[in-house]
């Protein structure tokens, strides 16, 4: 049966974190927001990392100050086993970020 799941973190900033690995089954990645609270306009990087691949999201997408920006826009994307959602910005502390998942959408 599937169900929801959220990677969250809420200091995206210039070492990459891990928001999201991907258990055992087959995913889809259903909502990626990011909310700028730095101060300034500023790019943040989201990328997938399958194996040894990476496939940006997002790649130094600008999104200015104050300001909340969905990154699929309003796409979908399928995860595997181990797969990861990786963020990292130009700045320490400069974005919050919420992934939405629903997991095991094959079983």
């Amino acid at each position: 049966m599937a169900s929801f799941d959220n990677g969250l973190t809420a200091t995206v900033g210039t070492t990459e974190q891990t928001i999201y690995t991907a258990p055992t089954g087959t995913h889809l990645l259903i909502g990626l927001i990011a909310t700028n609270t730095y101060g300034s306009s500023l790019g943040i990087n989201v990328k997938l990392v399958r194996s040894a691949s990476t496939y940006y999201i997002s790649h130094n997408r600008r999104i200015d100050v104050d300001t909340t920006e969905d990154l699929l826009m309003g796409t979908k994307v399928s995860l595997t086993t181990g797969d990861e959602i990786k963020a990292s910005a130009n700045a320490d502390g400069a974005f919050t970020l919420i992934a939405t998942v629903t997991q095991d959408v094959l079983s």
